[in-house]
């Protein structure tokens, strides 16, 4: 009984943990990310439905960022990974979300060129004021975004298959205007399965003191045993 009692304390104290995604990479005001490779392994059930690529506008929706890919090693309907076909094919960009297949290198605002980095073309996605919410998703510091840019494409993957792709994030505001750029993965019925962030403007949330993580965990066991006490009368 103690055991199961513990246990449920740790969970509790971990849950009250706010755990950042994965893969952020922050950039200062104005900054890019370089180039980036991003692995993701399904797990035993495997995978099959839609990948998709935000970037997103935060507080306002201008001074807009952008995300570049290329390489994926899957989706674009296999003959489309590195969008070598000069298109979307096989790809969608939804509502009136902008982007555009390019074969010319793109420039950040600090100097820094991007050419593809597999092949001669590469996906270029604007987070424009005229594109569609992103407000369903949000960057390291619990912020939802306002507007930018979504590109999906159908994926499936085998149990434990890794699936990748390259990406740079051009942050081009200032903060606190953190706009930021995820990947996520959509299954059959629509319903998000996995969010991951890519890129941010801005530095990393304050991690939580973990002499605070012990005060809770010390309530909380006390408070446990206080319980026991009265029913034991």
């Amino acid at each position: 009984m103690k055991k199961i009692l513990f246990m449920g304390v740790v969970l509790l104290i971990l849950g009250s943990v706010s755990v950042k995604a994965r893969a952020w990479v922050y950039v200062p005001d104005q900054g890019d990310t370089g180039w980036q490779t991003y692995l993701y392994t399904a797990g035993p059930a495997g995978f099959s439905g839609v990948a998709g690529f935000v970037v997103s506008n935060v507080i306002d929706d201008s001074a807009f960022p952008e995300l570049l890919l290329d390489n994926l090693s899957h989706g674009g309907g296999a003959v489309n990974r590195g969008f070598e076909a000069g298109n979307y094919s096989n790809f969608s960009l939804i509502g009136a979300s902008y982007g555009e297949v390019t074969a010319v290198p793109v420039m950040a605002i600090s100097g820094n060129e991007y050419p593809a980095v597999a092949g001669e073309n590469l996906s270029h996605q604007f987070g424009l004021s005229s594109g569609p919410s992103t407000a369903a998703f949000h960057n390291a510091h619990g912020q939802a975004g306002t507007v930018g840019s979504i590109l999906e494409t159908a994926v499936t993957l085998a149990p434990g298959e890794p699936f990748s792709f390259d990406w740079a994030f051009l942050g081009n505001d200032f903060s606190p205007w953190r706009d930021f750029s995820v990947f996520y993965l959509r299954g059959p019925d629509g319903v998000l399965v996995f969010t991951d962030g890519l890129g941010q403007i801005g530095s990393p949330p304050p991690v939580p003191n973990p002499s605070t993580l012990v005060l809770l965990g010390s309530g909380l066991l006390g408070l446990l045993g206080l319980g026991r006490q009265r029913r034991g009368r």
